[in-house]
């Protein structure tokens, strides 16, 4: 509560004292009379400044003057004791100097070590900050109804989620600070280094690598060259690689010849002639034992001719002697003496015809047998000589590609050995060209060069080193690089997580707070809604809706059928709102010792004001002290201290108070 307070040279005062008390303090007088002039002496006092005014403006502007004084005393809410505060501007080359400020708890001066400490510890014994006490414990003329369409930053404030707001955006200030480091966005370079430098790194550091081995295997093909070319071994070797050479002329020789003889015989594998070499000797053996027995049955023919010739022969011979004796007509028969039957003679001798007749047609077949074998024992012979001929031809073939094949394996053996011997040494002479190879000699002689050649060669071995350890270097330079790199990935990653967990406590808090904001006024509303209903006595509105996004204040109205904004109603229902609704918050800040209220009939019209002011009569059952300035005369039945400001002949304010 605020007992007491002196000026001097302070705005248009020259030299003042106010009591102050308990209730209702009416501060009345004219126009200009210097009545906001008290009330900025007041804040001044408390804090230092004033709002929207330079402290050179506090100051008198009478001539001479170059100072001015603020006494102020007051309890303190918070533990009851006496505050005495002084303080004094100093005007010094035309610039204004706050000096001289003394502090003092019960009478017992207490040492500050700023004006700004000076404030912090009256904020603490009021209870209330600089801040929160200009917005909702004082309230400016004109400026009563701002808290119906209240800025929202000063609104979290008084109702003390400023913190949590003041949190939130210390944790986007972290979130915004993690996000960036030294200028440059966390997210930009992390994207820049994951998307381009990095990758690009990397694909230098593979490009120097190749380069690197592909250096290093040239100069490991330069130095096997040299260490053939230096090499006792390297004559023998062209020595056997010149054998090798011949050998395998030979050896394409006896295949040309092999592939010339199936070639000529239009056969394409020797198989073939074996094959058929011996099917024409099985059948030569089947021919030798036909012809033997086609001779044989020649000749049991031939002999059995000889004997049907023979008995023929005989049969004539007696067919003679019987046609002789028949006709000379013997009786006799010479050769047994007996007497000749001639019936039976002739019939004898035409059996012995009859006979050899027979045994001549038998003789003509048996001839035309024999001479069909003969013929065709002449063919099988014939038949034989042509197959015993094709089949030593082919014998000879067969011998000859035996003898081919033979020198072949022979020569493949060779060659065999050769290769061996000559792959051997070109790996003693580190020299990477295979031996089969059919330009061996050609790329042997590229490794095998001239003096000149093998210095250029050293020359040449010198510079690779040289470029090859620049690229090392490189190489080198490149990791050191990566690694950086990599380990400023790893904390841009870190950064990023913490301003991604900055990110999700501030929406945290956020949502915390639009809850506990809701919350409150839902509570502040209601209680708005109670006091306003306390202090007109009369129920005018169903609800009072504080929205928690704006903080704008509507009202419903009896006999409406929906909310309207409070700036809608009339002048004097508007300031009696802000009033209640400036008690409902400094009820729940739990500030229920001060409030000051500069003409807070400013703009109601005459009808409504003697009611106006009847109303804030009552609000000593909400504020143990109220200061209100008001016109001229208005409200001086209502009061429990009337300070009435005039001013003099001179334009000096001057205070007349009755208590």
């Amino acid at each position: 509560m605020i007992e007491e307070l002196r000026l001097k040279n302070f705005e248009g005062y020259e030299d003042a004292e106010v009591k102050f008390t308990e209730g209702l303090n009416l501060i009345t007088g004219r126009n200009s009379a210097g009545k906001t002039s008290l009330l900025d002496s007041i804040l001044y006092g408390l804090f230092g400044t004033v709002p929207g005014i330079e402290n050179k403006l506090l100051v008198s502007r009478r001539p001479s003057v170059k100072d001015a004084d603020v006494y102020l005393r007051f309890r303190s809410p918070k533990n009851n004791s006496r505050i005495e505060i002084s303080r004094r501007l100093e005007i010094r080359q035309g610039k204004v100097y706050s000096a001289n400020a003394r502090f003092l708890i019960d009478g017992k001066e207490v040492q500050v070590e700023s004006l700004e400490d000076l404030r912090k510890k009256v904020s603490s014994l009021l209870g209330i900050g600089y801040r929160s006490f200009n917005w909702i414990v004082y309230s400016k003329q004109g400026k009563i109804l701002e808290i119906l369409e209240p800025k929202k930053e000063e609104m979290d404030t008084v109702l003390g989620i400023s913190l949590l707001q003041e949190f939130s955006e210390q944790l986007d200030q972290v979130r915004k600070k993690l996000s960036r480091i030294n200028g440059v966005d966390v997210e930009t370079e992390y994207r820049n280094l994951v998307m381009y430098i990095i990758p690009s790194d990397e694909e230098r550091l593979r490009e120097v690598e190749e380069d690197i081995q592909a250096i290093s295997k040239e100069i490991e093909e330069i130095r096997r060259e040299l260490t053939s070319i230096e090499s006792p071994t390297t004559p023998i070797l062209f020595q056997k690689i010149r054998e090798l050479e011949k050998l395998r002329s030979m050896l394409l020789e006896v295949r040309n010849t092999k592939r010339e003889l199936l070639s000529r015989y239009a056969i394409e594998k020797i198989d073939s002639v074996i094959n058929e070499e011996a099917r024409i000797r099985d059948e030569l053996r089947k021919m030798l034992d036909e012809i033997h027995e086609l001779e044989k049955r020649i000749n049991e023919k031939i002999t059995e001719n000889a004997s049907i010739s023979s008995k023929i022969k005989n049969l004539k011979q007696h067919l003679e002697q019987h046609q002789k004796l028949v006709k000379e007509g013997s009786g006799i028969c010479p050769t047994c003496r007996q007497t000749i039957n001639m019936l039976m003679m002739f019939e004898i001798i035409s059996q012995e015809e009859n006979e050899i007749a027979n045994l001549e047609k038998i003789l003509h077949q048996s001839e035309e047998e024999l001479s069909t074998l003969k013929k065709t024992l002449e063919n099988k012979k014939k038949d034989e000589r042509e197959n015993r001929e094709r089949r030593e031809r082919l014998y000879a073939l067969i011998e000859t590609f035996k003898e081919l094949e033979g020198r072949e394996s022979n020569i493949t053996r060779l060659v065999n050995v050769l290769e061996a011997e000559v792959d051997s040494m070109l790996r003693s002479l580190n020299i990477d060209v295979n031996v089969r190879d059919p330009q061996l000699l050609e790329k042997l002689s590229y490794f095998i060069q001239s003096q000149e050649v093998v210095q250029a060669k050293k020359k040449k071995i010198k510079e690779l080193d040289t470029k090859l350890s620049s690229k090392i270097k490189i190489r080198e330079d490149l990791l050191k690089k990566l690694e950086i790199e990599k380990t400023r990935l790893s904390e841009l990653e870190r950064r990023a997580k913490a301003a991604g967990i900055a990110s999700s406590l501030r929406d945290k808090i956020q949502e915390i707070l639009e809850k506990k904001r809701e919350a409150i006024l839902k509570i502040l509303a209601s209680r708005t809604l109670d006091i306003l209903n306390s202090i007109t006595d009369q129920g005018f509105y169903y609800s009072i809706i504080i929205d928690p996004q704006t903080y704008l204040v509507n009202v419903h109205p009896l006999g409406l059928a929906e909310p309207i904004p409070a700036t809608r109603i009339g002048g004097g229902h508007q300031t009696l709102i802000a009033l209640a609704l400036r008690l409902s918050i400094l009820h729940f800040i739990n500030f229920r010792h001060l409030m000051i209220l500069d003409e807070p009939t400013y703009g109601v019209d005459q009808e409504n004001l003697q009611l106006l002011l009847n109303h804030l009569s009552s609000l000593g059952q909400y504020m143990r002290q109220t200061i209100i300035v008001t016109h001229h005369g208005y409200g001086l039945e209502e009061a429990d201290n009337i300070i009435t400001i005039y001013k003099d002949s001179k334009g000096v304010s001057r205070i007349k108070q009755e208590l």
